[in-house]
């Protein structure tokens, strides 16, 4: 019998990962779910509408020590390390000491990729000393690294520049010339040496074999979001997709955690598309500059060696590490950069010449400039002028298919100019963020509705997130505060008073303004709001009652400007307790 924690199996869901063979179910409306089951049992022996549900193919907590794998690998211990894909068990040969990889899947083993490394023998790749069967399941014989991964450790710019990214740079290397792609490189995938600085990528799982050198187009089954470049969002996977893992890697081992935290991968691939990263103040320069080579976006000059414009690789890495000054992809502009002496652009009977100016009717003519972006007239002109924004509209056109065509041609009229910071969408124009929070507040002050419809459009398709991504730069924490709240907003759309507090809190975080509105007087702090509370009640008990009821509904929900007000000047504890000594 299966119990949950506690001991109380009725009414439960229980999640079960080490139950092996046939479960018998005695509770009550218990559903288990168990995904290590050796085979798939659905309702097989569940007793009073218990349901049993296997989806995973063998038993991950059967104990294999005692063991003996090709008649010398003894299996002395189990290996306490969190794996979906297989189980961990530490073996000896009597010399030596092996970690033997067992999987839990009678096909996870790529042939031609484990092949493959059998023959690497570097310091920099962990080695794959035997690859057998057990019981009809796969198992790979690996190096025992005793310090464990690079996980939730972090180094200076002292340590990574001397040791790990060189050893890093050397291991995709290695792994490249062999037609190796990665595809997953993150901290948890690289191994410390037992010397404690040496490094080691390991766990390929997931890895490709390029065929000539050709692309690799697959599924994306596997890959960390995290640490994944843009085009390997859309399926295709390159060597230079190995290197943006490793700027994104070398980002999270100076700082601690990825740029992309809490971030859901819808927001990832969004941001990642259109952005570059939020590096922090206090990083060393030459740091910066190697992580934002190395996540440089755009792939389109990829294979154009004189092309400064194209993402870090192996060679520049080596540069870098010995302090040769190179051109930083994304801030050289060639000479055919759209302006006042090149081939003109002609949109609604007027030519262009300034790619400011043009951007800017493209904005003002809203339908208009979306023609010339989707149907390719754009791309086409900039194949000749820039390839680097030709390669965004591309991306345009690739993606409208199966995306929102307005979104799509906002996040690209920044990219053709990302010195843009006017806010366009649609007819509506602003000339700053803080224009564009005024707007809202006061519309909400006033009751118009008219602006109500736009900002649940802004909010639904998260323009706003990526508006302030655009205006920020380097500081991540509005765009954060907007994404959570759009994320608010898409959770309770039908819940009225929810929306309205969204509303006020947004306005008030673009607009930069802590004013709360009350019969015509704008309050600047709580203090000043309370001075005037006790004013009204020494005048009028009943025109006092009458304000605290306008705060406050029949449910006792806050009015929804008092709780956005709140909540802007960092109130929130204060309302959650206030909240849980209602229900009391």
């Amino acid at each position: 019998m299966i119990k949950a924690r506690g001991g109380n199996v009725s009414d439960k869901t229980v999640l079960n990962e080490s139950v092996n063979a046939t479960i018998l179910n005695e509770t009550e409306n218990v559903t288990v779910l168990n995904e290590m089951v050796n085979v798939t049992v659905l309702n097989e022996v569940s007793k009073d509408n218990a349901t049993v549900v296997n989806g995973q193919v063998r038993d991950g907590g059967m104990s294999m020590v005692g063991e003996v794998l090709e008649g010398k690998y003894k299996i002395t211990s189990r290996l306490n390390v969190s794996t979906g894909e297989a189980d961990l068990y530490i073996c000896s040969d009597g010399n030596g000491e092996y970690v033997a990889k067992i999987y839990r899947r009678k096909m996870a083993i790529k042939e031609e990729v484990t092949e493959k490394l059998k023959s690497i023998d570097s310091p920099y790749v962990a080695q794959v000393f035997s690859t057998n069967v057990w019981n009809e399941f796969p198992y790979e014989i690996l190096p025992y690294y005793r310090n464990g991964s690079l996980e939730g450790k972090t180094f200076s710019y002292e340590e990574l520049k001397g040791g790990i990214i060189p050893a890093l740079n050397e291991g995709l290397k290695v792994l490249h010339d062999n037609g190796i792609i990665h595809k997953d490189l993150k901290p948890s995938n690289i191994m410390l040496a037992d010397n404690g600085q040496d490094v080691a990528i390991i766990d390929f799982g997931i890895s490709s074999i390029r065929e000539d050198g050709n692309t690799v187009i697959v599924t994306r089954t596997g890959m960390t979001p995290e640490y994944s470049a843009p085009e390997t969002f859309k399926n295709l996977f390159l060597s230079e997709s190995d290197y943006y893992s490793l700027g994104i890697t070398l980002f999270e081992l100076y700082c601690g955690h990825t740029p992309y935290e809490r971030m859901s991968q819808d927001e990832i691939e969004q941001f990642v598309s259109v952005q570059r990263l939020p590096l922090p103040s206090e990083m060393e320069e030459e740091l910066k500059v190697l992580i934002n080579a190395l996540t440089y976006p755009d792939i389109t000059n990829r294979k154009n060696k004189a092309n400064p414009n194209r993402r870090w690789g192996y060679e520049e890495i080596l540069k870098w590490c010995v302090g040769i000054k190179q051109p930083i992809p994304g801030e050289i502009i060639g000479a055919t950069t759209i302006s006042g002496d090149v081939k003109p652009y002609k949109f609604l009977g007027q030519t262009y010449t300034d790619k400011q100016k043009l951007v800017e009717a493209l904005a003002n003519h809203w339908k208009d400039g979306k023609k010339q972006l989707f149907r390719g007239l754009l791309s086409a002109y900039f194949k000749d002028v820039d390839a680097e924004i030709a390669g965004y509209c591309m991306d345009a056109e690739d993606e409208v298919a199966k995306g929102d065509e307005d979104f799509i041609f906002f996040k690209t009229l920044y990219k053709i100019d990302a010195a843009m910071t006017a806010f366009v969408w649609k007819e509506n124009r602003f000339d700053n963020i803080e224009m564009l929070g005024d707007k809202f507040l006061e519309s909400l002050w006033t009751r118009d509705s008219t602006v109500y419809s736009l900002m649940d459009e802004l909010l639904k398709k998260g323009v706003l997130s990526q508006y302030v991504t655009y205006m920020d730069g380097d500081d991540m924490r509005r765009a954060d505060a907007v994404r959570a709240i759009e994320s608010n907003h898409r959770a309770f759309k039908r819940d009225v008073k929810q929306k309205f507090t969204n509303y006020y809190r947004l306005a008030y975080m673009l607009s930069g303004k802590k004013v709360f509105l009350k019969n015509g007087i704008r309050f600047q702090s709580i203090q000043e709001f309370t001075e005037y509370l006790k004013k009204e009640l020494a005048q009028s008990y009943d025109a006092f009652e009458t304000i605290c009821q306008e705060l406050m509904d029949d449910n006792d929900n806050l009015d929804a400007q008092f709780e956005g007000w709140l909540l802007t000047l960092g109130k929130a504890n204060e309302i959650e307790q206030w909240k849980s000594s209602l229900q009391e």
